[in-house]
Parts: C-alpha cells; structure tokens; sequence
C-alpha cells in the first residue's frame, strides 16, 4: 500500500525531495516497509534514528551516503544490510540519487528489551555494513512477504523481526568480543582513511587517542590492528610519514628549513634535525645538499 508522505514514519529521513512507502506491514509495534526515496540535490543534514533501525537495500545504496557519528570525520560505507541503535546523532551527506530500502523500524517493548541486555553493550557502536549471512536472509524474507503478504502477515513480521533482534544482538557481541580479544586485520577503507588522516596532518600532534576515536575503536586495538596489517607500529608509521614528507620538501626551491620542521610537525629545528639524521644518516641540510647535487 502506499504511505503519504504527510505522516513522518519512525527514522524517516526529512530532507529527501521525494519519499512514499510501496508497502508495509506493522504487528505489535514493529514496523515492515519499503521505502522508496530520492535526492535532487547534495545534501548535509542531522540524523537521529527515534527507533532502532535495520535495513537491507533492494538496489544500490544511494551515491556518496555517509552517517558520520558525532565528533568523527570518517565512517564506513553502507553494505547490504546496516543497524543504527535508537538514540544515537549523525551528521548524513548525500549526493542526488534515488534510494530503494527494506527497513524494520521498532516501537515494541519485547523488542526493546531485547536490544537493551547486557549482551549488546551500549557502547557498541552502528554497524554500517552487518556481515551477518543469516541476517540478510531474514531481512530478504520478510522483503517478500511485505511484497506478498501471505497467511497472517502480522506474525509471520512479528516473530521474524524479533529473531532478527536476537541474532543481530549475537552479532554484534562477537564483533564487540573480537575487538577486544583477538588481533585482525584492519579493514581496508579504514587503513586508507586513517593514511588519508595521517597525511593530511602531520604538521600536528596527531595523537593515537584521537585517531583511535576517529575510526571509532580503541587505542588498543588501532594499533594492534595497524601493526597486524602494516607491519609496524602505528608511531612508527607516524614518524616515517614525517620524514618522508620532510624529504619532498626539503627538495623544493627555496625550502627554509625551519619552515620544513614545522610543517612536518616538529617544534624546533633541533628535535627536526635529530629526527631527520636518526631516520637517514644526514642532516636536513646535508641530505638536501646530496639531492641536488645528484
């Protein structure tokens, strides 16, 4: 059935330029739907979910859509099935494109109680991209059946979604579980955002505590993950990216090398130069001497 567009449904996002719902199918306070939706235009904008959230996409994400947690600069990219928990703030960017969801929307106390045990912590952040095979079974299933409603819809929604919650929740506590016990690899887009990160600022202190906030882990397990995936520590990293900045510098015409150590984040030519011939053997200015004599 179709949804009018005057009635704000839980989660709804309010600055698309067009929004209706193809079907849906509400039991006990949990709601099933399919919610078509564009964008015109670019758009920023503030996202605070009044419900938990679990979607599974019946088509392409839409183009350049990012939820950035409060307080950070990067985030994942949408996979196939994503959760955002009631409560939580994010500022939404996307670019003009058209948007087909499968959504479950919660406004029920026995689901409620399920997303509030203590197996799923509340420190446990969104899951953008929910790699979980039984998961996006479910959420495809339950698609169908609000498509083509069968005998007693309602319960058939009702006792799929609420599985849904329990093994989203078992999910959820083994990734939580994993970060602090075992010693993966870092993702790829995040290594790469967090190079990007690096790059952009080593004129700074670039603190391992930020950083680790920024990727939205702890400290700990950035750089347990980094040195599995680099294969050096992630200070180590930091200090080589330094240098190496500071060499394509130093190459320049007319680099005054005051200019170079502070650029390279360094606070006095002194520490620049005895980093600089602890990493090369050189001085700046011998290494520099060497460069453009060759």
């Amino acid at each position: 059935m179709m949804q009018s567009t005057g009635t704000i449904l839980p989660c709804q996002p309010l600055t698309v330029s067009y929004f209706h719902v193809e079907n849906s199918i509400i039991a006990n306070g949990i709601r099933a739907d399919i919610r078509h939706f564009a964008w015109e235009r670019s758009c920023d904008a503030r996202f605070e979910p009044n419900s938990h959230y679990l979607d599974y996409s019946l088509g392409p994400r839409a183009r350049g859509a990012r939820l950035l947690p409060d307080g950070k600069r990067h985030a994942p990219p949408f996979g196939e099935v994503s959760y955002l928990p009631k409560g939580s703030q994010f500022e939404a960017r996307c670019e003009p494109s058209e948007y087909r969801i499968f959504c479950l929307t919660f406004e029920s106390l026995t689901a409620d109680q399920l997303f509030q045990n203590e197996v799923m912590p509340s420190s446990l952040p969104p899951c953008f991209d929910v790699k979980a095979p039984w998961v996006r079974q479910g959420l495809a299933r339950l698609a169908q059946e609000v498509r083509n409603p069968g005998f007693a819809p309602d319960i058939m929604v009702e006792t799929i979604a609420l599985s849904l919650v329990i093994d989203l929740s078992r999910h959820l506590q083994i990734a939580h579980k994993c970060d602090d016990t075992a010693d993966p690899r870092m993702a790829g887009w995040r290594l790469r955002r967090l190079q990007e990160r690096i790059e952009a600022g080593l004129a700074g202190p670039l603190s391992i505590v930020d950083l680790a906030e920024e990727c939205g882990v702890s400290s700990r397990h950035l750089m347990r993950t980094f040195k599995n995936t680099v294969g050096k520590t992630l200070g180590s990293y930091i200090a080589d990216a330094r240098i190496a900045q500071a060499k394509r510098e130093l190459v320049q015409d007319g680099a005054l090398i005051k200019v170079v150590a502070g650029n390279c984040g360094f606070q006095s030519v002194a520490a620049f130069s005895a980093a600089f011939r602890k990493a090369t053997g050189l001085s700046p200015r011998g290494f520099r001497h060497e460069m453009l004599r060759g």
